[in-house]
């Protein structure tokens, strides 16, 4: 029985020292210390847009008053690592410069996570605005002399943990694996105008656009009078007077071929955007997945979004693109189910086509 005792104290003891050497080891280091390369490297933003952050966050992080408390830059520097990495939380914590324990970075994971997504509409915006809208416009008509465009739209899959629900089919997606599929719309320049994370893997795309708040504004904006403003999107999604997508399999030459053609390379600023999301937030890659329910991988799959934003604005160097098999279908895999199911988006798609490709 003595023996025991002794071996239960001397566990205890251990988890104390271990505990004091990592808060000694945390309060004795500066994640901001290191060269900029390395901190890129680590963090995935400058330094100057990670201090920016966490005074951003600052009025969304609980306030901890202990002494011993984890200070605020440290819980900011620990997510990002992670979200960088996709790495498990013990080794984020076990990382020199964070010396924090499992638990703890579960819960300032948690904690900055949520307070991203507090901050998500700041950095996250529609183009409602007039001036806004001609900005979006310019962009695609400056880089691919395409007209009226507001934004490119696609779906990707982030990969998950099955889920241990009742409906857990309904995140398995046509390559078999658990997942979220996220529909995303960009502008010209790659930066993210919204975000939908809430659908399984098993949704479709056009699904999930037809229950979005952007499309029902863009249908209430056409109800209201307003033309000449659409997104461009893929073969998946509804040919409508406010989502243009291609013409599958004409003959070269002809105005329809050009007009696919620069659709076609103009809606490569999503695919592009999708390639740089995942480059740098590794969390969301396929080989990664997300060890968390669907809702929270959700909350991540936006902070994700925010974070590259913000590396956006502060014009953080790109990291090389990342390639998802299940993101390069062909446009013939997509069947173009909806094309030719509104003749009102035939109608805006041929004088598109007549005024601007013949």
């Amino acid at each position: 029985m003595a023996a025991v005792f002794w071996v239960f104290n001397l566990a205890v003891e251990e988890r104390r020292r271990l505990k004091l050497m990592r808060r000694y080891l945390r309060d004795a280091s500066d994640p901001f210390s290191v060269p900029e390369t390395q901190f890129l490297q680590l963090y995935r933003l400058s330094k100057e847009c990670a201090l920016d952050l966490c005074n951003n966050l600052r009025p969304y992080v609980p306030q901890e008053q202990r002494s011993t408390a984890i200070p605020l830059e440290l819980k900011v520097l620990a997510t990002l690592n992670f979200i960088a990495s996709g790495s498990y939380q013990r080794r984020v914590g076990q990382d020199f410069l964070s010396c924090m324990s499992q638990a703890s970075v579960s819960g300032t994971v948690h904690i900055v996570v949520e307070a991203l997504n507090q901050i998500l509409d700041q950095w996250i915006k529609f183009p409602i605005d007039e001036q806004d809208i001609k900005a979006v416009k310019k962009q695609f008509w400056d880089k691919y002399r395409f007209p009226g465009v507001i934004g490119a739209i696609d779906g990707t899959h982030i990969a998950i943990w099955p889920p241990e629900i009742l409906r857990e089919h309904l995140y398995i997606n046509r390559k078999l694996y658990h997942s979220l599929n996220v529909m995303l719309i960009c502008d010209g320049n790659q930066k993210i105008l919204a975000v939908n994370a809430g659908h399984g893997g098993r949704t479709h795309d056009s699904r999930i656009w037809n229950a979005s708040v952007v499309s029902h504004h863009l249908e209430q904006e056409h109800r209201n009078g307003r033309t000449g403003t659409w997104l461009i999107g893929d073969s998946g999604y509804p040919l409508l007077p406010y989502l243009l997508t291609p013409m599958l399999n004409q003959p070269v030459g002809t105005p329809p071929a050009r007009y696919t053609d620069v659709h076609v390379k103009a809606r490569s600023e999503i695919e592009r955007c999708i390639g740089v999301l995942k480059g740098r937030w590794r969390c969301l890659r396929k080989e990664r997945a997300l060890h968390y329910k669907p809702e929270f991988a959700a909350l991540i799959v936006n902070a994700a979004c925010v974070l590259h934003n913000i590396a956006k604005t502060y014009n953080v160097p790109e990291p090389d693109l990342y390639v998802d098999d299940i993101d390069q279908e062909g446009e013939d895999f997509l069947q173009n189910i909806n094309n030719g199911r509104g003749r009102a988006g035939q109608e805006v798609r041929e004088v598109l086509i007549h005024r601007y490709f013949t």
